[in-house]
Formats: C-alpha cells, structure tokens, sequence
C-alpha cells in the first residue's frame, strides 16, 4: 500500500516481463517508506531547483537508500527518472531566495 499516486498500481501489464528484465540486467528493486517522499521532493527541490512528482521523489529516496545499504556505490552511474509533473502537487516550501543580481554559475550547474 502507498500514498504516492503513480506508485499504486494494483496490476501491471508486464510484471512479469518487468521482474525478469531486473533478474537479467543483475538488477534489484527497493522499498521505500512513503513519509521520505515529501522531503525528498524538498530537498531536490532545494538543491538543484527540481520540481518533481512524488514518483520522481520516490527514486531519489531509493537511490539514497540503495547507497546507504551498499548496494550501488557512490561512483556507480545511476539514473533516476522523473516521468509525472510536480505541477499536479503542492509546492515545497521555498527556504531561500536566488539573488538575481549575481551572476549565474554555470558550472554548478552541471555538477
């Protein structure tokens, strides 16, 4: 059971094809607690300026917890995918303000 909207699903069309491909590719899947979502959005929102679903939210929080338990290291290429819109949804609370005045630093952008 979850709270977050994209996540309940209470069929998919492909589970099957989906379990396999994780076993074939060595891959794995993760629980995640729902009440890590909110902050999760916040604190992507924070650092890079992403306003996420609670969906994207949710693979920020099993990547943190994937690290956390050593199963992907911190060099290892993860990508994390974001497929709904954070517009459908509260916006978390903006704790700073850019200063418009200064000039952009494109580098950090690109981390």
């Amino acid at each position: 059971h979850t709270d977050v909207p994209g996540l309940r699903v209470p069929w998919t069309i492909g589970d099957r094809l989906i379990l396999r491909t994780i076993r074939e590719s060595q891959g794995f899947a993760i629980a995640i607690d729902d009440e890590d979502v909110e902050p999760a959005r916040a604190a992507m929102a924070r650092a890079d300026g992403l306003h996420v679903s609670p969906e994207g939210a949710a693979t920020y929080v099993a990547y943190r917890k994937a690290l956390a338990e050593g199963r992907i290291g911190k060099g290892d290429r993860v990508v994390l995918f974001n497929c709904a819109t954070g517009l459908k949804y509260r916006m978390p609370p903006m704790t700073t303000r850019l200063d418009r005045s200064q000039p952009i630093d494109y580098r950090a952008l690109v981390r």
